[in-house]
Formats: structure tokens, sequence, C-alpha cells
């Protein structure tokens, strides 16, 4: 079966609070030797929306010296972001931020850059990325090249894939069912549990993914805020990033 596996990026920081461009830099190198089709930077896995402007489109700055920009999406949350990112080449996977109906929704996608992702989440946005808005968005002519969608169920997934057609780039938020999403129309998935890259990173085959995606789960399920998730997985990819140096 063919699918796409994206995986949210980690950055590091030193113990004073700025990125630690040496380690993120590894880390991306790390992330560049797997198969993963694409790595977003600055999503909510590590707190992107907290970091300024400027911090990540350093991030982008040092990914792109490891790796290859069409393996490469940079969370954008604000316009400014935006710029940064295509002056880089990057293409931006722009956040649906404040909109509470489908016009205002439409007209965001209107004001995109082409070509342009969308990540939507109800934690950032009253109207989301839904079925009822994409025919309005064909018909205007700014539907985007693709959309991660979270908090989606299966019926979400394939209502939206009915609807966007079979050229439209559709991943699932969510990792903890990669089978029923692929079969509900998904491109892939974005698979955070994976973030931390595991030395013995599982091969293209579902079940193996699932495996690897649900062992990682398992344990950031037992923490309490998304914050202290993030720092699991810094800690895992730290400790993996030291046997591979050894």
């Amino acid at each position: 079966m063919s699918f796409q596996l994206v995986i949210p990026a980690l950055t590091f920081r030193k113990t004073d609070g700025t990125i630690s461009a040496a380690d993120t830099e590894r880390y991306a190198r790390c992330a560049a030797a797997t198969w993963a089709d694409l790595f977003i930077l600055s999503g909510t896995t590590t707190n992107g929306h907290t970091a300024t402007t400027a911090e990540r489109a350093a991030t982008i700055d040092i990914w792109t010296a490891a790796v290859s920009p069409d393996r490469i999406t940079a969370c954008c949350w604000s316009p400014a972001d935006i710029t940064e990112a295509e002056r880089r080449g990057i293409t931006p996977m722009v956040v649906l931020r404040d909109l509470h109906t489908i016009d205002q929704a439409r007209g965001f996608l209107a004001a995109l850059p082409n070509p342009s992702y969308v990540f939507s989440h109800p934690e950032f946005s009253g109207h989301t990325f839904t079925p009822e808005l994409v025919p309005t968005a064909i018909t205007h002519g700014c539907l985007p090249r693709g959309a991660k969608v979270s908090k989606a169920s299966p019926e979400d997934l394939a209502a939206l894939r009915a609807a966007a057609g079979p050229t439209f780039t559709l991943w699932d938020g969510t990792a903890r069912h990669v089978a029923a999403s692929l079969a509900a129309g998904a491109n892939g998935v974005v698979a955070a549990p994976l973030s931390h890259i595991p030395e013995l990173f599982p091969a293209r085959d579902v079940p193996e993914l699932q495996d690897a995606i649900d062992r990682t789960q398992t344990v950031l399920d037992q923490l309490p805020s998304r914050a202290s998730r993030t720092s699991a997985l810094i800690e895992f990819a730290q400790r993996g990033m030291t046997t591979r140096s050894a």
C-alpha cells in the first residue's frame, strides 16, 4: 500500500532557551536518513506557536542545510512566517486561526500563496477545514494543495476526500489508526510519536509502522500536557543521537 508519512520535527534549545543550531541540525540529518516523506517545522509538537517569527525562520535555515526543501514544510502562524518560508523556497503549511464562518474561511484560503498546505485544528479556529468549505474553495479557485486535519474521524476524512477529489493531498493529523485513515481516503498520516526518530526506524509497512507508533504513544499518553510530551520526545531523541554518535 502506498502512503505518506509526515513527521512533526523537533527543535532543540539550549538551557538559556535559545535554539541549539548544532543539536537541531544533527537531528535533522538523522531525520533525513529515514524514508519519511515530509517534515513539518514549527508545528504544535514542538510548540512552534510559542516561538518568534525569527526563531521559526532560523529553524528553516537549519533544516535546509541538511534536508532537501521538497521534504520540508513550515508551519506558518502569521503572514510574516509565510513570507519567510516562501523566501527560502519552502511550501508553507498555514494554520487556520480565528475563523468563525465559512465566508471567513474561504477568504482566508483565497489570500494564501500557491502552492500552500493548511493545518486545521479546532484548538486554533472555530471554523476548520470541513467538507462544506471545499466546494466553495474549488468554485473560487482557492483550494490549497493539501491539508493536515486534526481531530477528524475516518468519516470526516472520507467526506473531505469525496469533496476535494483524488489530486488533493490529505493527511490525518493523528496516527492512532493508520490503516483506517488510509482506508478513509487519507494520503498519509502525521506521526508525532515518531518525532524522536527512533534508531530502528520502522519500514514502510502499515502494521510495523503502527506498532512503532503505538509503543511511543503509550508512553506519551501517560503524560499530562503537550509540553511534557514534547519534553519526552526531545529526551528520547537526544538519547538516540547520543547512541548514534557513540
